[in-house]
């Protein structure tokens, strides 16, 4: 009985052990890795319409109406999960929803997800934050007069600094130069043929760093413009 005892106390010391040992913060860390993914999708409200008045105006190719809010989980670069929003046309709503989920669940890392009227509707303070948007009514980068995929709610731009325009020796934005490199991979870049490339195919959409000049790694639309 005496011996019994004894080896009993031992395995609760090795257990104890184990447990002292395991490194702080990991429990919090797998219990991050475990929140399931959330969405939601709903027209544009007084309040959203409220705070979207640097991104549409009376003019704008698209009504409101026709454009929905997506607010979803997104997996951050600190390895944690986060709360982001983006506008996109009703039309291509779920598919959006779909493709955020595949990148949530694989890990894909996204630096800030906020409508682009948080920098008052300028594109280049939004790439400069990093910021991963969807609607702005504007033109074509370099087109003065020529909407903007993005005016219609079926483009996305994802983290701009890991993924920039580029355009000769014009890289946008300018603090992603270190980037413009696409042979060094880094966290939250995007390759012919990855995971993003993948999930947004799945789709029907397309990358503009397939195109040929400019190179836009962050851009992917639904009409391939």
């Amino acid at each position: 009985m005496i011996h019994a005892t004894r080896r009993f106390a031992r395995r609760v010391v090795l257990l104890s052990l184990t447990f002292t040992s395991m490194p702080l913060g990991q429990g919090a860390a797998q219990e991050a890795s475990l929140v399931a993914f959330d969405g939601t999708i709903s027209k544009i409200d007084a309040a959203t319409r409220a705070r979207m008045t640097s991104s549409w105006h009376v003019g704008c190719p698209v009504s409101l109406e026709r454009l929905r809010l997506l607010q979803l989980s997104y997996w951050g670069f600190d390895t944690k999960p986060h709360r982001g929003e983006l506008v996109v046309h009703e039309e291509v709503a779920s598919d959006v929803m779909a493709v955020m989920r595949a990148l949530y669940e694989q890990r894909f890392p996204i630096e800030e997800m906020k409508l682009v009227d948080v920098y008052d509707g300028n594109d280049d303070k939004s790439m400069e934050a990093n910021n991963t948007s969807a609607f702005n009514c504007r033109a074509v980068t370099g087109r003065p007069g020529v909407w903007s995929e993005h005016s219609y709610g079926r483009a996305i731009d994802i983290n701009p600094v890991q993924n920039p325009y580029v355009r000769g020796r014009t890289v946008l934005p300018p603090s992603a130069t270190a980037f413009e490199n696409r042979a060094r991979v880094r966290p939250g870049m995007i390759h012919a043929n990855d995971r993003v490339v993948a999930a947004f195919t799945a789709i029907g959409w397309s990358w503009g760093g397939s195109w040929t000049s400019p190179k836009d790694y962050q851009h992917f639309s639904k009409s391939g413009r």
